[in-house]
């Protein structure tokens, strides 16, 4: 379901993103917020989308409310950073952009410090993000940005996922939602395919095979 807020110019980009091109490309971005109809946008990489023409784009990130999407066009200020003018006010999604399952794995969470903030168990994961299971002597986090370690493995200490993200909710069982906010695609596919493949276990052992 997507829907337009009354007052669209409140709705605020998180501060990481992607940017789409018309054919394709997409590229993760840092997203700062100059005026109401201009932002700036820092590349991370990008030297494809910046060879081909920089109208028709989508500016996406996703905060506590959904998936914040935006168009325009922009200018190229220097190799790695854009001016990027909204052609309309920005829109936001409501979806459920991956599947979810059920997983209990560890995961270690820090502050932008690299201090220890919790060593947790997840609940359940995606490939936008994942419920925790917080130990009764961790404190639900207050930090703006959470780094989180995602051990997918058979073990409590291989194949692991990091990235960043953020504080979305949390319950009076000691658990909390964190979204993610920048994570790199190769891990974001890892996860991905971590979910698929529990998901066919699942309808595997649901069939009886």
């Amino acid at each position: 379901m997507t829907y337009v807020d009354d007052s669209p110019r409140r709705i605020r980009h998180a501060p990481t993103g992607r940017l789409f091109t018309q054919n394709g490309l997409s590229v993760p971005v840092s997203i700062t917020t100059r005026a109401d109809d201009v932002l700036l946008v820092i590349l991370e990489g990008g030297e494809d989308l910046t060879a081909s023409p920089l109208n028709y784009l989508m500016l996406e990130s996703t905060g506590s409310r959904g998936v914040v999407r935006t168009a325009g066009s922009a200018e190229l200020i220097e190799s790695n950073l854009l001016r990027f003018a909204l052609n309309d006010g920005p829109e936001v999604v409501q979806r459920r952009a991956y599947v979810r399952v059920v997983a209990a794995k560890r995961a270690v969470l820090e502050d932008e410090e690299g201090e220890l903030l919790a060593d947790a168990l997840t609940v359940d994961i995606s490939g936008g993000g994942v419920l925790i299971q917080l130990p009764r002597s961790a404190e639900v986090p207050t930090v703006d940005r959470v780094h989180f370690t995602i051990y997918l493995g058979m073990t409590d200490y291989d194949d692991q996922v990091t990235g960043w993200g953020h504080v979305v909710r949390s319950t009076p069982e000691h658990r909390i939602a964190l979204a993610f906010d920048h994570i790199t695609s190769a891990d974001q596919q890892r996860l991905i395919r971590f979910v698929f493949e529990r998901q066919r276990l699942a309808l595997r052992l649901t069939r009886g095979d």
